[in-house]
């Protein structure tokens, strides 16, 4: 990684959330997009340190690129493309994309779980899509099961609505939360909204007679992948991303 001191120029703010801002920017001949820290916040530091960490572990053709570090800040590779997020605000998906764009996030998943490094924040504004390609965002949450934790295994970090209700009790050692994740991910991208609805938190806690609403006609073959994946105990879900991706796959082919 670069440690002189480098410039850019700055084309548009990305997001602006309190001590954190992400901007796109011209760095010499190319587009990069930057993650900076702005206030004295040393939680967020080291957390921000910890995600420049993780990912110079990771290279896959399927996790948005980092660049390098430098001080308060980290550099990603620009992808074009738009976060899954903003794509799904013009409702569901077709099958065959949807399944396609799941797809890619397993192979960075299983790239990435290979690697000891658990996401702990797939969510549609995580996930870079281009067509049916995409590529996995944001590493601030993630843990690297190789370094010494910053955060205590009691601590909440995530999105409900994508959220393994392992996670959300606070317990952050199981790549097959990630897989839930990708689950309420696939079921967002059918139905357009995440799994159990407004009976989310009821369902983490523990109430297992909230159900699951049911897939669209069309989507019904993806029923039994979405049931298994967003399963309340990890040990009813898929085992491992190679697991599930080749379940919908299968579908695919």
């Amino acid at each position: 990684m670069l440690k002189s001191p480098v410039m850019f120029t700055p084309i548009r703010v990305l997001s602006d959330n309190g001590p954190i801002r992400v901007e796109l920017a011209r760095w010499e001949d190319r587009m990069v997009v930057v993650k900076k820290l702005r206030a004295d916040a040393p939680f967020l530091f080291d957390r921000l340190r910890r995600e420049g960490e993780v990912l110079k572990k990771l290279e896959h053709d399927n996790i948005v690129p980092l660049l390098m570090t430098q001080d308060n800040m980290i550099v990603y590779a620009y992808c074009p493309g738009v976060n899954l997020a903003e794509a799904l605000e013009a409702g569901p998906l077709p099958t065959k994309r949807a399944s396609r764009i799941v797809r890619d996030v397993l192979r960075g998943l299983a790239y990435a779980h290979a690697n000891e490094v658990i996401h702990f924040d797939v969510k549609p504004a995580n996930i870079i899509v281009r067509g049916e390609h995409a590529l996995l965002a944001d590493f601030g949450f993630a843990k690297d099961l190789a370094l010494t934790a910053i955060t205590s295994d009691d601590v909440m970090l995530g999105t409900p609505n994508y959220m393994a209700p392992e996670q959300f009790r606070g317990e952050r050692n199981d790549p097959r939360s990630d897989l839930y994740s990708v689950g309420a991910v696939l079921y967002h991208m059918l139905t357009g909204g995440p799994p159990y609805g407004g009976n989310i938190i009821r369902f983490l806690i523990g109430d297992r007679s909230v159900e699951l609403e049911p897939l669209p006609a069309y989507a019904k073959a993806l029923a039994p992948i979405i049931r298994r994946s967003v399963a309340y105990l990890p040990e009813e879900r898929y085992q491992s991303a190679e697991e599930m991706y080749d379940a919908v796959d299968g579908l695919l082919s």
